[in-house]
């Protein structure tokens, strides 16, 4: 967070947001302002050999007070009530925003097939490569049409809250991606039955979308 904290200084916008990094801000902001940037920051005050989000002392840490005091104290500046969060919540929320954005990078063809996503997200961030990646794990643990469901209604949520709301920036990693739409219909439509073995329903979509026909 440092390094996009200077970017957004330098451009003169704080708010700025690109698909490399996106608010909110507030508490990593703070963060930085208070130049507390993690293990390469002691802070001899407190006898930490690290500060940040956490307060490190040799091989131990511990969430630091403070940061949980900012969190309340933003909470309240946008009138945003606690609430219980379950952790089915928590990984549809990481994983099927990734995962969308996965599809809208094969709709607008900065990758061929899905499993060139799967490769970069496995080898490159460390995805459990017992899952297949984030594309395989969508169309086969979790299934296309659930995905699109849950994120239409985080969508709808978050447009709820950054509309009525101006202390909320403008999100769209959960608008769903036109070809995730197409291969949940496919899907409902019992398509991936008909789909030779070994090629994923994904990627049959996007060859019959090239070809200019719909059935598969």
């Amino acid at each position: 967070q440092e390094l996009f904290w200077k970017q957004r200084k330098a451009a003169g916008d704080m708010n700025k947001q690109t698909k490399t990094y996106m608010g909110p801000y507030e508490l990593t902001d703070w963060l930085c302002e208070q130049g507390r940037f993690g293990l390469k920051t002691p802070d001899p005050k407190i006898g930490a050999n690290g500060r940040g989000i956490y307060i490190h002392r040799g091989r131990d840490k511990m969430v630091d007070p403070e940061v949980v005091a900012k969190v309340e104290e933003i909470r309240k500046t946008k009138n945003h009530p606690a609430r219980k969060v379950t952790d089915e919540e928590i990984c549809e929320r990481l994983f099927f925003s990734m995962i969308n954005e996965g599809f809208k990078i094969l709709e607008e063809g900065f990758a061929q097939r899905s499993s060139d996503i799967d490769i970069v997200y496995i080898f490159g961030y460390g995805f459990p490569p017992s899952k297949g990646g984030p594309m395989f794990y969508a169309e086969n643990y979790v299934g296309l049409a659930k995905v699109l469901e849950r994120v239409q209604v985080y969508n709808k949520e978050a447009k709820e809250r950054f509309t009525k709301n101006k202390a909320y920036l403008p999100v769209d990693y959960f608008e769903p991606s036109k070809l995730l739409i197409a291969c949940a219909q496919a899907e409902k439509a019992g398509m991936k039955a008909k789909v030779p073995p070994g090629v994923p329903l994904i990627d049959a979509v996007i060859a019959a979308q090239k070809k200019g026909n719909s059935k598969l």
